[in-house]
């Protein structure tokens, strides 16, 4: 019995340590879908000149779930003549990224009423920033991720010492 108990213990640290891990690939999906989508963007408004709503549309088909949702909530705003840089705002609230990359995103809302020159600069400095914090955010991984599972297997170990 106390076999299948400290089984289950550690089960549950393994099933704890799974979840910090798909958690921090869904951050870092998302931070590289937006750092990659920015770039597209601004290749886009230069090139093209393709409408805000189908860009956002196209961009949702190429990111992941979180970016995806992000594109076609404001997408959809922008369709229905709804302030896009209200939507941009409170759909970016939502998104699993730090409070600095959040910010980045909010401060892209005001700038797609500005010119083309003027917007093409702002998504560059957006994507740069990404690019900057995904570096960051690899560098850090090994240490959290480290970190996680010393917390979490600890604590599965100190409860096996308490309860046997």
């Amino acid at each position: 019995m106390k076999f299948y108990g400290i089984a289950c213990i550690v089960a549950g640290a393994c099933w704890g340590m799974g979840i910090a891990l798909r958690e921090r690939r869904r951050k870092r999906r998302t931070l590289s879908d937006f750092r990659a989508a920015l770039t597209r963007m601004a290749a886009e408004i230069r090139l093209a000149r393709t409408a805000f709503p189908d860009l956002l549309e196209r961009l949702a088909d190429a990111s992941g779930p979180d970016a995806a949702a992000f594109f076609l909530s404001v997408a959809g705003a922008a369709r229905h003549a709804d302030a896009p840089s209200v939507a941009w705002r409170n759909a970016s609230e939502s998104l699993p990224l730090s409070a600095p990359d959040r910010q980045t995103l909010q401060e892209l809302a005001p700038v797609f009423r500005g010119d083309e020159s003027e917007i093409r600069q702002a998504l560059e400095l957006a994507a740069s920033r990404f690019e900057l914090s995904l570096q960051e955010f690899d560098r850090a991984a090994p240490a959290e991720i480290r970190h996680a599972a010393a917390l979490i297997f600890s604590a599965a170990a100190l409860l096996v010492i308490l309860l046997y």
